[in-house]
This record gives C-alpha cells, sequence and structure tokens, in this order.
C-alpha cells in the first residue's frame, strides 16, 4: 500500500503535535516522522525500543510507520507493545491495530478493538461474524491473474476503459523519497508504461484520474504542485488537489487547480457519473465522517462546479476511498470502513429507479483479501485492481467477471381473482405479469379455485398483475417483492354491468386512476385499458355524466403544477371523446398539487412511484 498511501498523504498525517521528548535520540526520531522521513525515523525509533524505559509513544510510532507500509504483522506486534503500556491509546490506535489483526487473520480479537474505535465515535461496529457469510456468498465471481507489467515498485492502476489503460507506478529517475525507499509515482499509458505528456507527470505524485467520454477532459490527482510552486498546509504537509486537463491539439493541457482545492486538505481520486454532470472524489476537508470521505460536485454546463457534497450513505468512521463508476452506472469504491475481509476491501453498488445508489455490497473473494484491494476498474467484464495480498508491494492484478456481482432476485407472485362483489373466486381467467417497461412477460388462466401464479419474476422493482375475464372489467395491481420471497395478491373483477351507481361517486370503486409520467400528460398505455372501463360504463349507461378531475405531484411550482394539471385534464377528456362519449357528458378541471393522496409534499422525499399515485385523473359521477 506503499504508493497509495503515499499518494493519500491524509491517512498516515497524525493530527496533535508532537509529544515532548524524553532525549535527543527521541526528538531527532520525532522530527524524522513528522517530516515523513520514515526510513530514518525507523532505524531511530527501533533502537529506541531497545531500551528499559522505551514509552508507549515509541511503540506507537513504530506502529503507525509499519501500518502506513502496509507491514501488518510487524504493525500489530508494535501496538500491541503499546496497549500493554497503556490500555486507554488514543481511539485511532484501536483502530489500527484492529485492522493490522484482522489483516493477519487474528479476526476475534480484531473485532475487539475495533469495536471500542466505533463506539468511541458512537457508531455502530459490526462484529466479523455476522457478515462473513455474506462475503463468502458473494466470492468466486471474478477469475484474478497479477499482471507481467508489475514494476518493483508500488503499482496500481488509474482509470481504464473499453480504449485503455492508465497505471501509476514510479517515475523513471533514480531519486527515492525518504518516506518508504520509493520514487515518485507518476501516471502512465498502457502496459507499456508510456508517457502521458510533459503537462502531466512532475517530480511529485501524481494519482488516479478520469477521462471524460469524449476523451478530451481528464481529472486527475497530484501533490499540491501547480504552476511548479509547492503548496503546505499549515504543519508544512504538502496535501493532494484534484486538477483538471484539456487535450488541446493532441496533447493534454497545463492542468487547471479545482475551485474547492485548499492547501490544508487533500481532494483526489476522481470519478465521473454515467452522464458525466457529477464529479465524485475523496477528500479528508473538514466535516468529513471518517478519515476520507466520498464527496460528490455538479459539473455546470459552463464548466463550473456546485459545492461539495458529502456523500453520507457511503461514507463511514473509517476511509472510503477510489471511486469508479462503469458503464452501467454501478459504483466501485474501497473501503476499510464498511464490513470488510481486511485492510480496504472493493465494495458496490447499484441504481435504482429512482437513479440513486443503494445498497452497498462488499465484491467478495478472490478481488477482496485479507490486505489492501483498491483501485477497482472495469469495462465489459474485464478489469484491473490493487493489492498488497502476499505482504509484498501494490501490484496489479487483471480479473475477468464469470458471473453476476449478485444472483438474479427472484420473487413468486399469487393470488387469487374473485367477483368483487360476491368474493367468488373466478376459473380461468387470464392473468398477465406486466414489468416495468409496461411488457408482457408471463401469462397464465386461473385455475377452479380462482388461483394464479408466477415464479422466478425478478424482485426489487414494481410491476403489474393484470386479470382479465369475459363479463368483468379488467383490472390490474401494482406488485413488488423481495428476494426469496411470495408476494400473495388477490385480485377483485368487477362485472361489465353497473347496476347502481349514484351521483357523486367517485368510478375508483369499478377501475383504477389512470396515472402519468413526471412532467407529462400524454396517455399511457396502462392508462388506456382503465379510460377504454369508463368508455363501457358510460356507454352502458347513457344518462351517466362524468367529471375528470386531474392532478399533479408536489414537484414543480404551484403554478406550472395547476397548469400541467390542466393539460391533463384535457388529454383525458380528449381520449373519451375520440372513443365517442359525447363532450357534453363530460366535465373537467386540473387541480395541480392541492390534493395528494399521500406523504409526499413539498420537501418531502419519495421514490417516483410514490409520487406517480399523485399523478392521476379521477372520474366522479355527476349525472346518472
Amino acid at each position: 500500500m506503499k504508493n497509495k498511501l503515499q499518494l493519500l498523504i491524509w491517512c498516515f498525517t497524525l493530527v496533535g503535535g508532537v509529544l515532548f521528548a524524553q532525549d535527543k535520540q527521541l526528538k531527532k526520531a520525532n522530527k524524522k516522522y513528522n517530516n515523513m522521513e520514515y526510513i530514518d525515523a525507523l532505524d531511530m525509533y527501533t533502537d529506541l525500543a531497545k531500551s528499559d524505559n522505551a514509552t508507549t509513544e515509541v511503540f506507537q510510532k513504530l506502529g503507525d510507520i509499519n501500518y502506513f507500509n502496509a507491514k501488518y504483522k510487524d504493525a500489530a506486534d508494535w501496538y500491541a507493545k503499546a496497549f500493554a503500556l497503556d490500555k486507554n491509546q488514543p481511539a485511532d490506535y484501536s483502530f489500527r491495530y484492529g485492522q493490522a489483526l484482522k489483516s493477519i487473520g487474528q479476526i476475534e480479537k480484531a473485532d475487539t478493538y475495533l469495536n471500542n474505535y466505533y463506539r468511541r465515535n458512537a457508531a455502530k461496529y459490526i462484529p466479523s461474524t455476522s457478515y462473513m457469510s455474506a462475503i463468502e456468498k458473494a466470492s468466486g465471481r471474478h477469475a484474478v491473474e497479477k499482471v507481467n507489467f508489475n514494476s518493483k515498485y508500488s503499482d496500481y492502476p488509474a482509470f481504464f476503459n473499453q480504449k485503455q489503460l492508465y497505471v501509476i507506478t514510479a517515475d523513471q529517475s533514480n531519486k527515492t523519497n525518504l518516506w518508504n525507499g520509493e520514487p515518485a509515482s507518476d501516471i502512465y499509458l498502457g502496459s507499456g508504461l508510456d508517457p502521458i505528456g510533459k503537462n502531466i507527470n512532475t517530480k511529485y505524485n501524481e494519482g488516479s484520474l478520469v477521462i471524460t467520454k469524449d476523451g478530451q477532459t481528464m481529472y486527475f490527482t497530484r501533490n499540491d504542485y501547480i504552476e511548479k510552486k509547492l503548496g503546505t498546509d499549515s504543519q508544512k504537509i504538502t496535501r493532494l488537489k484534484l486538477l483538471r486537463s484539456d487535450k488541446v491539439d493532441g496533447q493534454w493541457s497545463k492542468p487547471r487547480d479545482l475551485p474547492f482545492n485548499s492547501s490544508e486538505y487533500s481532494v483526489g481520486h476522481p470519478a465521473l457519473s454515467g452522464d458525466e454532470t457529477k464529479l465524485y472524489f475523496v477528500s479528508d476537508m473538514p466535516g468529513s465522517k471518517g478519515g476520507t470521505d466520498l464527496y460528490e460536485s455538479e459539473i455546470f454546463s459552463d464548466n463550473s462546479y456546485g459545492a461539495p457534497i458529502n456523500m453520507t450513505a457511503f461514507n463511514t468512521v473509517g476511509n472510503e476511498m477510489f471511486p469508479f463508476v462503469d458503464e452501467e452506472d454501478t459504483f466501485y469504491f474501497s473501503s476499510n470502513g464498511h464490513p470488510n475481509l481486511g485492510g480496504l476491501d472493493v465494495f458496490y453498488a447499484k441504481t435504482n429507479d429512482d437513479g440513486a445508489f443503494q445498497n452497498i455490497k462488499n465484491i467478495g473473494r478472490p478481488v477482496n483479501s485479507a490486505f489492501d484491494d483498491f483501485a477497482f476498474v472495469t469495462s465489459g467484464g474485464t478489469g484491473y485492481f490493487a493489492s498488497n495480498r502476499d505482504n509484498q508491494n501494490d501490484d496489479i492484478y487483471s480479473f475477468n467477471q464469470l458471473q453476476p456481482l449478485e444472483d438474479p432476485c427472484k420473487v413468486r407472485f399469487e393470488g387469487v381473482v374473485s367477483d368483487k362483489k360476491t368474493g367468488e373466486p373466478i376459473p380461468n381467467a387470464d392473468v398477465l405479469f406486466i414489468n416495468g417497461l409496461l411488457n408482457e412477460v408471463g401469462r397464465v388462466k386461473t385455475d377452479a379455485q380462482g388461483r394464479y401464479g408466477f415464479d422466478d419474476e425478478k424482485c426489487g422493482n414494481v410491476s403489474i398483475i393484470r386479470a382479465n375475464e369475459k363479463d368483468y372489467f379488467a383490472n390490474e395491481v401494482l406488485v413488488s417483492g423481495e428476494e426469496g420471497g411470495v408476494v400473495s395478491t388477490n385480485v377483485p373483477l368487477n362485472v361489465q354491468r353497473v347496476e347502481v351507481v349514484q351521483e357523486k361517486t367517485d368510478l375508483a370503486i369499478f377501475l383504477n386512476p389512470i396515472y402519468f409520467d413526471l412532467n407529462k400528460s400524454f396517455i399511457r398505455s396502462d392508462a388506456k385499458i382503465e379510460l377504454e372501463k369508463v368508455v363501457s360504463i358510460m356507454n352502458q349507461n347513457p344518462n351517466l355524466e362524468v367529471d375528470v378531475r386531474s392532478h399533479t405531484d408536489s414537484r414543480a411550482s404551484d403554478a406550472y403544477n395547476m397548469a400541467l394539471s390542466e393539460k391533463r385534464n384535457r388529454a383525458t377528456i380528449q381520449y373519451l371523446v375520440d372513443r365517442g362519449i359525447s363532450r357534453s357528458r363530460l366535465t373537467g378541471k386540473g387541480y395541480g398539487e392541492t390534493q395528494l393522496v399521500n406523504h409526499c409534499s413539498n420537501g418531502v422525499k419519495c421514490s417516483d412511484w410514490v409520487h406517480e399515485q399523485n399523478r392521476r385523473s379521477e372520474f366522479i359521477i355527476t349525472r346518472r
């Protein structure tokens, strides 16, 4: 994890000043440590540790140097000595010790220290016994192989699409840093490690990047070094910045600073949303939940940027980093705060119907291991990631995806079709299963007891069960189910003869309201089924007059919604007129968002299908 943590300065920068030294050697060691000259500091602290008067601080520093260089066995040994001298260590040491223990397989002991850290940060810790089975169930879906272009230093993939792979590895100089004895890291193109361009790589560290689909814009990570000026924070530490470069005459331009960068904290590891309207990145800026958090910023059409927003659903009291979004808008990232096998694990989250990320899951073995696994990039079922497994430097691994990330979610839908008035089952009725795209994906007949069933249907999305039978109006119900479940939904049907209808009666007792798409007024195909029922009822009752009442959801302004509801009202009435119903028998009005049927008022966050219940036209009998 060497160059990765060199790029992630926030991960190994300790908060607070240097403790008072007891002698000159400790002062010198601390000075080396605070300057991140870890190689020299390690030797000094090791000599101090041999003394009978070795302090807790010496063991802490030795643990930290090994921890930040991914030498977890040595880190665990030194942290153990620190805790033996003083059980009341700062909370961060419980976290680091727990992570080191987990990486060397001491899971039960690791849980004790990690639980202590989470408790002291007022957060809930999930013990390993509660999630290991889920990780194992997710495992085995990738074939993994170490690539043949790793260097003797730390390497990791920076970005990948179907055309190109970008790699982070040591620059070509022989000059090494005093932190881990490796050269600074640069960006290279392809497995041949071709230079990316004279304006990008410097004598300081460059790291993770993302390139727009048109290949014309690149966001990348670099130490705070712009226009040959090296920036430092108030403690004289050089942080990270996120820079932008554009293609000019086939070459990358001199990079530009982004508005939310600062010399006082780090910003890096960029990714773009599928539509390239959001920039995702990692930072330890004030307000972060853990060591490093994931953030998002809106990219406006004039190339300005919105204020960074903390992606709270992803972030923990640990570290989240290395975001990547694939062609299907699956969001990947690495974390040591979510339930993991040890160190950094790769996680992913898919989007729901509203486009929001949901259900963060561990990608499982063999991508993940007990060590640090990170920088996961994928395109078309293949890809790369980095790992320091086998207690080596960070190396790049390639993979092929053998199976979907998740087993298809299946559910059984069943129920009874019955006469709404008598409750008697209706045998031999047609029952259709219609997916969210309004495509028929299943059709069965009810048995002698009116029962129907659809097995192995996709769950999670809202679908439609529609029942038809001669002498009855068709009816449909919305259904949704979770994995491995059975959803029982009865479908009552009204006879096609309306014997008694009273004035002011809402025809919803015979049919469903019709619904509209967001900001639209056209008649959907599913709405046409309900409107055909209205036509049938009015044809059977020639004196019947109906008032059509149209509505919107709460989104947009009141004035806009009132106008939209009028458009929906006119479209609904026109459909009935086109089907032969006299306009004189129809009245109507738009009510905007004034008559919501649920709690989704202004400012209330609801999913789209819940909002949809308000985007409707209803039918009220005014004369019979």
